[in-house]
């Protein structure tokens, strides 16, 4: 009979997200996940064979995540800017549900974590695509406020939509203030830019 798992995989990346996200990329070593995950190295490598290879998995988790949230948003908005509206509300509250996986997406930086050749084949294909879904996202947005995709409507979408949100969460989560209130600001203000074109 199979030994029953006493620490998940969710454990074990939790304890390596809150390492990264406290201490930097050096500070999580699998000796040091060990000990705040309460799991064995051995147990460890076996799950995930590397180091990086857990840390990919807690980058794609992370992403995954996010974007989870921000499609299911998405889908229950009506078309156009109402649409673009609750992507960039999406993101905020993503960072004031999650503030740790937000941490994580804001302080590091993935070719830090993931720079080596012991990322598993199929786990570079993932990420590969990872962000294909906001890509898409964006693009249909553009579409659906302008009617085309054209450069310029992607580039007011994705200011709108991505790097406002990202601006405001990275200000304050970072500052440990970040409220609701910075959401309705965010989504005040992305509506307001994507009419004014």
């Amino acid at each position: 009979m199979a030994r029953r798992r006493v620490h998940s995989d969710d454990q074990i990346l939790d304890a390596a997200r809150d390492l990264l996200v406290a201490h930097g990329a050096a500070a999580a070593t699998t000796g040091a996940i060990s000990e705040r995950s309460g799991a064995p190295v051995g147990s460890i490598y076996h799950h995930f064979g590397s180091r990086t290879a857990l840390l990919a998995r807690l980058w794609t988790r992370t992403v995954q995540r996010f974007q989870e949230d921000l499609l299911s948003a998405t889908a229950a908005a009506p078309p156009g800017i109402p649409r673009a509206v609750a992507a960039a509300a999406s993101s905020v509250d993503f960072a004031l549900t999650r503030p740790a996986d937000a941490r994580l997406l804001l302080l590091a930086r993935r070719d830090d974590l993931l720079g080596s050749d012991e990322v598993p084949p199929g786990t570079k294909a993932t990420l590969a695509t990872l962000n294909t879904p906001v890509t898409a996202l964006i693009s249909q947005l553009a579409t659906e406020i302008y009617g085309s995709s054209s450069p310029d409507h992607l580039e007011l979408v994705t200011l709108a939509v991505v790097d406002l949100p990202y601006a405001v969460i990275r200000r304050h989560l970072l500052a440990d203030n970040l409220t609701p209130a910075h959401q309705t600001l965010v989504t005040t203000t992305t509506r307001t830019l994507l009419r004014s074109r």
